[in-house]
């Protein structure tokens, strides 16, 4: 097997634009850009390989025919965990919450969710709300009410760099001007609690019952790892997927993990993969690799950030 690139699935959204034009040259015309799937396997969009043998292969056919072999030892292969996307916005995203895993198995849907944040690029003043500041759910309710939610809803200004846990129960969403990559468990599912009048259906009665009023914490920490120069930050997140980010200056050697796959993305810079002797795979920014967990030793090599996910075991 060998490191896995998957083709980019786009999302028209009303918040979208062309921002990802700035390194991506595949954008759909004419089409107002929100979303790009870029690993994903679920009943709304299945991934199809882009690059070597297994060209035109989906994600399912992949998981059907290697198994562990791909996914790991010690990794479920009844269904892919994670998604990968990277979102974009030129409007504000709905605010909204997702599903804990307890509500959605009491309410007979797929899966609660998590997800994290990773800011690849923003403007100035650009921001998310993220949680609700102290203030009881009748006050809440008056404040949307009367539109101003800024009352009771954390207002956090971002750059570039910047990691966020979003847990199932904390109220989120993404401001203007901002491209993000979003690691998330393998559910769609979210409740919409205020869209800035635009007409789409809200989800107020499902909301009110999984939102959390005492979610503060909204950072992610993380230990900070150097080898040889390059810095791995090790984030150690309450969620069924860890995250680790690469800052590869030069060269970095890896194993995959017999125990679980790895998914690479690059947030800046470019290089390549390099495994097997002497076959590699070149990775820029807004690409992402699937490792298999058979891959073996590989190298890293340029001048990158990378993100690398995977699940917790």
């Amino acid at each position: 097997m060998y490191p896995i690139k998957f083709k980019s699935i786009y999302k028209e959204k009303i918040w979208g634009g062309k921002r990802l034009a700035s390194f991506r040259d595949d954008l759909p015309e004419n089409i107002k850009i929100g979303e790009s799937w870029d690993i994903v396997c679920h009943e709304h969009a299945v991934s199809v390989v882009e690059n070597g043998a297994y060209k035109g292969m989906t994600l399912q056919n992949l998981i059907d025919k290697y198994g562990h072999k791909l996914m790991g030892e010690k990794v479920d292969t009844s269904w892919f965990p994670i998604s990968i996307k990277i979102i974009t916005t030129d409007e504000k995203l709905s605010i909204q919450v997702h599903p804990s895993e307890e509500y959605a198995i009491k309410m007979g849907l797929s899966g609660g969710r998590t997800e994290a944040w990773y800011v690849i690029e923003s403007e100035p003043d650009a921001y998310l709300y993220l949680g609700i500041k102290d203030c009881t759910k009748e006050q809440f309710k008056e404040a949307l009410e009367n539109e101003h939610y800024e009352d009771c809803i954390n207002k956090v200004y971002v750059k570039a760099g910047d990691m966020f846990y979003v847990k199932s129960g904390l109220l989120h969403a993404i401001g203007e001007n901002i491209t993000l990559l979003e690691i998330h468990q393998n559910v769609e599912k979210e409740f919409r609690i205020f869209d800035y009048n635009r007409g789409r259906e809200l989800d107020l009665t499902q909301a009110y019952e999984v939102l959390d009023f005492d979610s503060k914490d909204i950072e992610s920490d993380y230990m900070l790892l150097t080898h040889k120069g390059n810095q791995i930050k090790e984030y150690n997140l309450p969620a069924d997927f860890n995250i680790e980010v690469y800052e590869v200056l030069d060269s970095l050697y890896q194993t995959s993990d017999r125990n679980r796959f790895h998914i690479f993305t690059c947030v800046a810079g470019e290089g390549e993969i390099l495994y097997g002797g002497d076959k590699r795979e070149k990775i820029a920014k807004g690409d992402s690799y699937l490792i298999p967990a058979i891959l073996g030793p590989y190298e890293l090599e340029g001048k990158m950030i990378l993100i690398k996910s995977y699940v917790a075991i």
